[in-house]
């Protein structure tokens, strides 16, 4: 992605390009990446409109995009839509393949500073493109860190092209704040089946007077470094994967390699953490929340949290399996790997997200959980209950409050889970002293479980919560949605049930 400065949501897996694309339909866990697809004429039509809207035009050159965050909803993201035109370009007539050959040319540039590892180009002086010698020897140190801890944790390095600086990535500084963007990254040759060498293209000086203060120059230098870079590594493996992972993976790397700058907060509001309805793989051009759903990622590598080199290896286990299948199988496979499974951890992570303060490492810095319903129940006997109807990778809690009960009272909680075998169902007690307890039922084989609370009164439960967990990660591919492998969940909705009953 680009670690888009102001805009940056892709129309993404499946909102435009590449995506829409697929004519060929592959089933469930099939291998089919947006690479490997045959891309309609239509669609990669679409691909180069998208491309188009990101590249500045001279007509526009010098525009201020007085624009908030680094990423906007709706607004194609740079990284996202030149990929897609990548992936989508043999498809186009003649026009349209010039015109994507145009959109997808290096910057110009005339001069450069390299290291073993990267090379910066840029044209030395003041206002316009140009950028200071010391600026692009900065860019240089940065770009030649980070590379070395993505390599050094085992991760693949970018493929590097043959020709303009042979064996080293280059890196472009231009002045983007015209364009509206931090940052990005292009897939330029193909190398393999699925992988890429790419170019990445970084601003010329992150001028406060452009980018304000929230961040000084050199922190939206260190943490769009990061990003960007992340998606040179992910070409390396596979530059048609599905747009959500890549984007959540890169803005997680940012916090991991940079963690004092936490930058990537700012998007918890937009994924799993706070809307929770919207499935975690939806990359839409509306949706900011492939870069919120980085949370699920901080999830897996605090709970996997055995390092190799400096990063958690639990991501690059699901990065080495994408070559050969899409996202949320590739994450089955690494979970797998580790002895456990998608469904058991996606209801852990739902469970976490009711407290992240008490069950991430800087969890009391992010946003306070919600929740869909909220019951109050009194000192009688009395039951209530409801439903849930759920689609693919998404989660909801009902919440049970005791008003005003005293000691002797008890809670039993009935749920009746639709499909077991992909979803789940948790209890969490919140006790007044500040302990939790979290239980993960195990329904029977008509989905049924029960879990009763001893010592409903108001002095000792805060809350219970009753959550729901839809971990369907299967997929009829090639459905040109906005989804994993651009499919259709299988099986996608469930409807699940809860009850509740107090008595003494």
């Amino acid at each position: 992605m680009v670690v888009a400065t102001f805009a940056a949501t892709i129309p993404a897996t499946g909102s435009t390009a590449a995506n829409a694309s697929t004519a060929a339909t592959s089933v469930m866990t099939g291998g089919d990446t947006s690479a490997e697809q045959p891309v309609t004429e239509k669609a990669a039509r679409e691909a180069l409109a998208a491309a188009k809207k990101v590249k500045r035009s001279q007509s526009v050159r010098g525009a201020r995009q007085a624009l908030p965050g680094r990423h906007v909803a709706g607004r194609p993201d740079a990284t996202i839509a030149l990929t897609d035109l990548w992936n989508a370009k043999d498809s186009l007539d003649g026009s349209g393949k010039a015109a994507a050959r145009e959109l997808l040319a290096r910057p110009k540039a005339v001069t450069q500073t390299c290291s073993n590892v990267v090379c910066v180009h840029y044209t030395p002086g003041r206002g316009g493109d140009r950028s200071s010698v010391g600026y692009a020897n900065q860019v240089r140190d940065v770009m030649t860190k980070v590379h070395n801890i993505y390599v050094r944790s085992g991760y693949r390095k970018p493929a590097a092209d043959k020709a303009v600086t042979p064996g080293k990535v280059d890196i472009y500084l231009e002045n983007l704040y015209d364009e509206g963007y931090y940052g990005y990254c292009a897939p330029e040759t193909k190398v393999s089946k699925t992988a890429a060498t790419a170019y990445c293209v970084l601003d010329n000086d992150y001028s406060t007077s452009e980018y304000g203060s929230a961040n000084t120059p050199t922190e939206n230098l260190r943490v769009t470094a990061a990003h960007e870079y992340f998606h040179a590594i992910q070409f390396a493996y596979d530059a048609g994967e599905d747009r959500w992972m890549m984007e959540s993976t890169a803005t997680w790397v940012e916090d991991e390699v940079y963690d004092s700058i936490n930058d990537n907060r700012q998007y918890l509001a937009y994924g799993q953490l706070e809307d929770q309805r919207k499935p975690m793989d939806n990359s839409s051009a509306s949706n900011l929340g492939i870069y919120g759903n980085w949370i699920f990622f901080r999830y897996l590598s605090e709970r996997f949290a055995k390092k190799r080199g400096d990063l958690p290896e639990v991501v690059l286990g699901i990065w080495n399996r994408t070559p050969s299948t899409f996202s949320t199988t590739a994450i089955r496979r690494a979970l797998a790997a580790r002895g456990t499974t998608l469904k058991l951890q996606y209801a852990r992570f739902a469970a976490a997200n009711l407290a992240p303060s008490k069950t991430y490492s800087e969890g009391r810095a992010y946003y306070p959980p919600l929740y869909d319903g909220r019951t109050a129940l009194p000192a009688k006997r009395k039951t209530v209950d409801g439903k849930f109807t759920l689609k693919h990778l998404t989660y909801a809690s009902q919440r049970l409050v005791p008003k005003k009960v005293g000691k002797g009272w008890k809670l039993r909680v009935k749920v009746d889970v639709a499909r077991p075998s992909a979803n789940a169902a948790v209890v969490s007690v919140f006790r007044t002293d500040g302990t939790r307890g979290v239980y993960y039922l195990k329904p029977n084989s008509k989905g049924i479980a029960t879990k009763t609370v001893k010592g409903f009164s108001s002095k000792r439960i805060r809350k219970v919560e009753v959550t729901f967990a839809n971990a369907s990660s299967n997929f009829k591919c090639g459905q040109k949605t906005a989804f994993s492998c651009h499919g259709t969940a299988s099986p996608d909705r469930a409807t699940h049930r809860w009850s509740a009953k107090t008595y003494r």
